[in-house]
């Protein structure tokens, strides 16, 4: 301890000097002590002395210095590997009864010496070892960053990486280490390093959505281990009976083979799908021989009506994107053959002309979303009456190209699309006399060569609920010439038109009851399902009480409670086994019923089965390249020996320096006390007071 003087000597000198001359002048002629002998006098005046000068001295605020040591002993992370393909091999049993016990031994003779922190790690790391070798996925690298991140400042002496060496998520834990190659990592090599004779379902490549009873392709693939020459069945499965199958022979020991089949779409909603692979004699595991899928099939697709006056090539253009679509269909008339526009999801009228009551109805109610692209032959004079956002005839016609709205962000448009639009032929449009309101949502104004109007050339505009849109011309079949002659391709033209079509037809939800829920999840994943309610002002409230129930396959039925948030409603049911699950959600408000029902999936997870051959040579390459060494499982006790002898492992002593103002220190507080009250006694006694 040491005091940390920054003030100048004679800084102390004049305190002394002002205590001294207080005391001395106090003391010297004072009428009361007459009587009272010298050296009594004295002593009162060398308490008083003392008290002031200690009085002076803390106001300085003198600060004193204290050094500590700190001793660390070294931190030895054990981190185990709980992940699936562990025990996928023929020492399971061991690895689920004696090896967890040697791994503890191991832990707690590690303890004599060492600080030691435990982990399990699959895909998420946690504090302890768990051993039940349940993960879905192995993801090393994140074990690593998490205690290089966790425990930066820390004296880390070594790790204790026990693992297969398979990992099937994250980055190559070669990288991850070589960060802090000064920490060696002792490696525990499980598993099997042979090859076994094995077949196996890698892989299902399917589209997620198929349209009732239409056909949709899956192609699997598939691969032998030590199986030339044997032939095997490739199946496709619903609901446990065979609907479709193949043979294959292999003509290596190591191949790998595809498969490619077209199902019919049956059934509405998830439909689970099982691919498998017929075992063979003295197989390791059948285990990874299936795959299940799932399809979401959907009765009907958006329906789409293209009206026009007459044959036009942008008509066939507008079909063309339309049809590549799968989820449209389309339907072409003229105007004068609608019947009934109610069952369309969009109307496109190409060159607009008079004739239809039904089609001016549905434009004037809003119906249904409307696209009008207007031409030289469009009725500009009946088509302003339908205040669909412009008003004029429109007698004469010019050509005007694209410039783009930058300020419009409803359909954001990549750089090529706008180049290619931008720099096309441009439009024949109705032109002169026309005047547009001020409420449009413009997606591009017109230009006249390099002249950018400030009319709209493609606009939006409302009808109560439904979308209008609007493009003051035509010829974009042009466009998708000008695309194809430009980029080989008309995807940027039909990107465009995708774009523009879905921003018409998606229906905006007004619903006051709405459940957020997923359509798909994993086994892994934490399900979180949310809930909102609106009044009539479409404010958020959360004062009902809303009822979710959901049953699995096997009728099993569940009901979990939604919490109350700030202003809506949310429910975490956790991890759920894989199958499809129905749900129903409800609530009642202002008398009035809600009812919300649908279903989700939940898919099974099998990347630990794919690949059960133990990659030891890794985990070679993390000891050597850290400092450390490799050991097999029978081999704890002499790794734990290894680690309590390493000199390298040593105890960190740190200095700490640490401040004190002097202040603080109670017990100057009760020597001043001490010294006036005794100046005071002695005062009072002598007739002072």
């Amino acid at each position: 301890m040491e005091f940390d003087n920054k003030y100048h000597l004679g800084l102390y000198l004049l305190i002394t000097a002002i205590a001294f001359l207080y005391a001395f002048v106090l003391y010297r002629k004072d009428s009361l002590l007459e009587e009272v002998s010298k050296t009594v006098k004295m002593v009162m005046a060398g308490f008083r002395f003392a008290s002031t000068w200690l009085i002076l001295f803390l106001l300085i605020g003198m600060i004193i210095e204290n050094m500590q040591e700190r001793k660390e002993n070294p931190v030895v992370f054990i981190a185990q590997d709980n992940s699936e393909s562990i025990v996928m091999t023929k020492d399971s049993s061991f690895y689920r009864t004696q090896y967890l016990d040697d791994i503890a031994n191991l832990s707690e003779k590690l303890k004599e010496k060492y600080e030691v922190i435990e982990y399990s790690f699959s895909d998420v790391p946690q504090n302890n070892i768990a051993g039940t070798f349940d993960g879905k996925f192995t993801d090393i690298t994140s074990l690593f960053t998490q205690i290089f991140d966790q425990y930066s400042n820390r004296n880390i002496g070594a790790i204790v990486l026990a693992t297969d060496g398979i990992y099937n998520t994250g980055a190559n834990p070669v990288y991850a280490v070589a960060q802090k190659s000064f920490i060696p990592v002792y490696t525990v090599g499980m598993g099997d390093t042979n090859l076994v004779r094995d077949v196996k379902m890698n892989l299902v490549n399917h589209n997620d959505i198929a349209f009732l009873g239409n056909e949709f392709p899956v192609e699997v693939v598939f691969s032998g281990i030590k199986a030339n020459g044997e032939t095997v069945q490739i199946s496709i499965l619903k609901d446990g009976k065979q609907i479709a199958r193949e043979e294959y022979k292999f003509d290596s020991d190591f191949s790998q083979g595809k498969m490619l089949f077209m199902l019919k779409a049956s059934g509405t909603g998830f439909q689970r799908y099982t691919a498998k692979i017929s075992t063979i004699k003295d197989e390791f595991s059948i285990k990874n021989n299936e795959l299940s899928f799932y399809i979401e099939v959907i009765d009907g697709r958006q329906k789409i009506l293209i009206a026009h006056d007459a044959p036009h090539p942008d008509v066939a253009a507008l079909r063309f994107v339309i049809d590549n679509n799968q989820n449209y269909q389309t339907e072409v008339k003229s105007i004068k053959e609608i019947t009934q526009v109610n069952e369309y999801d969009l109307v496109i009228v190409h060159n607009y002309q008079k004739g239809s009551s039904i089609l001016d109805e549905a434009v004037t109610k809003g119906i249904v979303p409307f696209l009008f692209i207007n031409g030289t032959a469009t009725d500009m004079r009946n088509l302003q009456a339908l205040k669909i956002g412009f008003s004029g005839s429109g007698n004469s016609t010019e050509e005007l190209g694209f410039a783009h709205n930058t300020a419009f962000k409803d359909i954001l448009l990549s750089p090529k699309i706008i180049q290619m639009i931008t720099s096309s032929p441009p439009l024949h449009s109705p032109f002169g006399g026309l005047s547009y309101s001020d409420a449009l949502d413009v997606l591009a104004y017109q230009k006249i060569g390099n002249i950018q109007l400030d009319d709209p050339l493609i606009y939006f505009t409302f009808k109560e609920k439904s979308r209008i849109g609007v493009i003051m011309g035509e010829g974009i079949w042009r466009w998708r010439l000008y695309d194809q002659m430009r980029n080989n391709s008309t995807l940027n033209f039909e990107e465009f038109f995708s774009k523009l079509i879905t921003y018409l037809a998606v229906k905006d939800n007004k619903d006051p009851f709405r459940i957020n829920i997923e359509n798909e999840y994993t086994e892994s994943d934490e399900i979180i399902i949310g809930a909102e309610l609106y009044n009539k002002s479409f404010e958020l409230i959360n004062e009902p009480e809303v009822i979710f129930t959901f049953s699995d396959e096997e009728g099993r039925e569940f009901s979990p409670a939604f919490f109350r948030t700030a202003d809506a409603y949310q429910l975490n049911i956790g991890k759920l086994k894989t199958g499809i699950y129905t749900w129903e959600a409800k609530t009642n408000f202002q008398e009035r019923a809600y009812v919300k029902t649908g279903t989700f999936l939940v898919k099974e997870i099998k990347l630990e089965w794919m690949n059960t051959t133990a990659d030891h040579r890794l985990l070679r390459n993390i000891s050597e390249n850290s400092g450390g060494k490799f050991y097999f499982p029978n081999q704890l006790e002499k790794l734990g020996d290894d680690l309590k002898a390493d000199k390298n492992l040593a105890t960190i002593v740190y200095q700490e320096k640490s401040f004190d103002d002097i202040i603080d220190f109670k017990w100057l507080f009760f020597l001043i006390f001490v010294l006036v009250s005794v100046e005071w006694f002695f005062r009072k006694y002598s007739g002072a007071y």
